[in-house]
C-alpha cells in the first residue's frame, strides 16, 4: 500500500500535478484501491478533524497582522529604527535587513508576509548602494525563515495543535535558534561586506535615532503585547492574533498610511494564504493517516530500536528526511505526515518533546529557501523582479548557515529548552 501511495504521488508530480492536489490524489487512489470497505465519509472526516481545531483560528489572524503591518506602515518604521540604530556599520544595509526581519518575527509569525514586506523595500535599496542582486535576494528570503522561528509563529500553532504540546513552551523555544540565526547571518553580511567593499551609511545622530526609535515604538511594543499576554496566562495565541491584529490596524490608521482599500485587500490576501494553508493541512492529514493505516510509524520506530545506541545517526538521519522532502514539498505538509511517524522515534530516542518538536520546525523552514520549491525564494524574487535561476547558487551559502544551528539545536538540548523550562514551570 505505501509502495502504490508513493508511485501514485509521483506519477502526478511528474505530469505537472502540483504538489498538494498529487498528494490529494495519490491518497485518494490508494484509499480507494486499498480500503474498499470503508465508506467515503471517512475521507471527510479526516479532513474535518486536521482544521476543525481551535488553535487553527490563529492562523488567518497571524498573516492577517502581517498584511496589515505591511500596508499600514508599519514595516518601513521598523526599517528606519534599524538604520537609524546599526546602518553606520559597513554592509550596514544589509545587518538592517536581518534585524528588521527579528522584529517582524515577533509580530506576523508568517515567512511569507515578512519576504514580501522585505523584498518591497530593502533589496531596491541595497541594490542601489551596489550590493550584488542575487546576495541582497538570498539575504531577504533567508531572513523571512525567521518568522516562523521566533514567536509568533504559525507553523508552531499547527504543530501545538497536533500534537498538544504547550504553545507558550513552543513559543518560547523558538527565541534562541532565532536570534542565533540572526547572529550567524549578520556575521556573514559583515564578512561579505568587508571583501567586497559594501558601503556604511552616514551615521544620522542621536536626534534621528530617538526620533526613529519613537516612531517605531508602536510596532516594537506588539512582541511584548503577545509574549507577555501569553506567559501571563491572560490570554491564549488565539486570542493574541485577535489583539495584534486590532492593534496593527490601530496603528496603521494613527499613522494614516493605512486606508480601508488596504484593509479589503489585506482581507482578500488572507483568504488565499489561508485557503492554501488549510488546503495543505487537510490533503497531508489524510496521507499521513493512511501511512498509518500501513504501519509505517510503527515500522520505523521498531527499526529504530534496534539502533537506538546510535543516538546520534538517528537524529541526523531524521534531519536529512526533512531536509531532503523540503527540497520538494511544502513545509506545513511536511510535519503533518511524518510528525506523527516520527514521534514514536522521539520517544525512544527519549528526547524532550519540545527540543523534538524545534528540530522539525528548524528543518522545514530551511525547506522555505531550498530549491527548486522554497516559497520564501520564490515570493522574494517574484516581489523584487529577480530570476530565480540568478539565486539558486548564492542561497546554499545561508542554508549552511542555518544548518549550523540546527545541528546545535539537535545536539545541545539547552539551546531549545532551557528558556521554556525556566519560564513556564
Amino acid at each position: 500500500m505505501i509502495g502504490f501511495l508513493v508511485l501514485a504521488a509521483a506519477g502526478l508530480v511528474a505530469i505537472g500535478t502540483p504538489i498538494a492536489f498529487a498528494m490529494g490524489g495519490a491518497a485518494l487512489a490508494t484509499f480507494l484501491a486499498f480500503l474498499p470497505h470503508l465508506p467515503m465519509e471517512v475521507l471527510a472526516q479526516r479532513i474535518v478533524n486536521a482544521v476543525d481545531k481551535y488553535p487553527m483560528l490563529a492562523v488567518p489572524l497571524f498573516i492577517l497582522a502581517g498584511e496589515l503591518m505591511n500596508t499600514g506602515g508599519l514595516t518601513d518604521r521598523l526599517i528606519r529604527f534599524c538604520r537609524a540604530v546599526i546602518g553606520w556599520i559597513r554592509g550596514g544595509l544589509g545587518l538592517v535587513t536581518v534585524a528588521t526581519a527579528v522584529f517582524l518575527s515577533g509580530i506576523s509569525g508568517s515567512g511569507t508576509a515578512d519576504a514580501a514586506g522585505l523584498a518591497k523595500v530593502l533589496i531596491p535599496a541595497m541594490k542601489k548602494q551596489g550590493y550584488d542582486e542575487p546576495f541582497a535576494t538570498s539575504l531577504v528570503a533567508a531572513s523571512a525563515t525567521l518568522g516562523p522561528i521566533i514567536p509568533p509563529s504559525i507553523v508552531m500553532i499547527v504543530y501545538a495543535s497536533m500534537t498538544n504540546v504547550s504553545i507558550g513552551k513552543l513559543f518560547l523555544a523558538g527565541v534562541v535558534p532565532g536570534l542565533l540565526i540572526g547572529a550567524v547571518f549578520m556575521a556573514m553580511v559583515f564578512v561579505v561586506a568587508i571583501r567586497r567593499g559594501y558601503p556604511r551609511e552616514a551615521w544620522q545622530g542621536f536626534r534621528a535615532l530617538a526620533a526613529a526609535a519613537l516612531g517605531a515604538l508602536g510596532p516594537l511594543m506588539a512582541p511584548a503585547i503577545i509574549l507577555f499576554g501569553l506567559l501571563g496566562g491572560w490570554y491564549g495565541a488565539t486570542e493574541a492574533g485577535v489583539i495584534v491584529v486590532v492593534y496593527a490596524g490601530v496603528l496603521g490608521f494613527l499613522y494614516r498610511e493605512l486606508t480601508w482599500a488596504k484593509v479589503v485587500h489585506a482581507l482578500r490576501e488572507t483568504a488565499i494564504s489561508t485557503a492554501v494553508i488549510l488546503f495543505v493541512i487537510a490533503v497531508a492529514a489524510v496521507l499521513g493517516w493512511i501511512l498509518a493505516i500501513g504501519r509505517l510509524p510503527q515500522d520505523i520506530a521498531w527499526a529504530i530500536r534496534s539502533v537506538i545506541e546510535y543516538r546520534a545517526l538517528v537524529i541526523l538521519a531524521i534531519i536529512a528526511i526533512l531536509l531532503f522532502l523540503g527540497l520538494f514539498l511544502d513545509g506545513i505538509a511536511i510535519m503533518v505526515i511524518l510528525v506523527p511517524v516520527f514521534l514514536p522515534v522521539a520517544t525512544v530516542l527519549g528526547m524532550d518533546p519540545i527540543q523534538f518538536a524545534m528540530i522539525i520546525i528548524l528543518c522545514i523552514v530551511v525547506g522555505g529557501v531550498t530549491p527548486p520549491v522554497g516559497i520564501l525564494l520564490y515570493v522574494t524574487c517574484q516581489v523584487s523582479g529577480t530570476p530565480f535561476r540568478s539565486v539558486t547558487g548564492t542561497i546554499w551559502w545561508f542554508v549552511a548557515a542555518m544548518m549550523v544551528v540546527v545541528l546545535a539545536c539537535a545536539f545541545v538540548p539547552a539551546l531549545t529548552v532551557a528558556l521554556p523550562n525556566a519560564v513556564i514551570r
